[in-house]
């Protein structure tokens, strides 16, 4: 079997095929519509992603909090507790593979 080196190159078809988003009804054709209702639950879920969406990424004021600590030194870090979480997650990625 032969490794061959380099990236293999694909050549792309010259024309392109364009569909139309939507059938395109023919002469004559009944059109027919189609109703939709959405329930309660789908309204409270549309509230909870705007709710969701309105809280910040990253916690800015215990950034600055963190920030403030470590650089007037006031800032102590757990090793014990830092090493048993990363035990248990090398534990757990060892499970996993099995």
């Amino acid at each position: 079997m032969k490794i061959e080196s380099g990236p293999k190159q694909v050549t792309l078809p010259t024309t392109v095929e364009n569909r139309p988003a939507q059938a395109q009804a023919t002469p004559g054709a009944k059109s027919e519509q189609t109703e939709v209702s959405l329930s309660a639950r789908s309204a409270q879920l549309k509230e909870l992603e705007t709710q969701l969406a309105a809280i910040p990424v990253v916690d800015r004021a215990r950034v600055e909090n963190i920030k403030q600590a470590i650089a007037s030194g006031q800032y102590s870090i757990n090793t014990a507790n830092i090493s048993d979480h990363l035990l248990d997650s090398v534990k757990e990625m060892l499970n996993v593979a099995k």
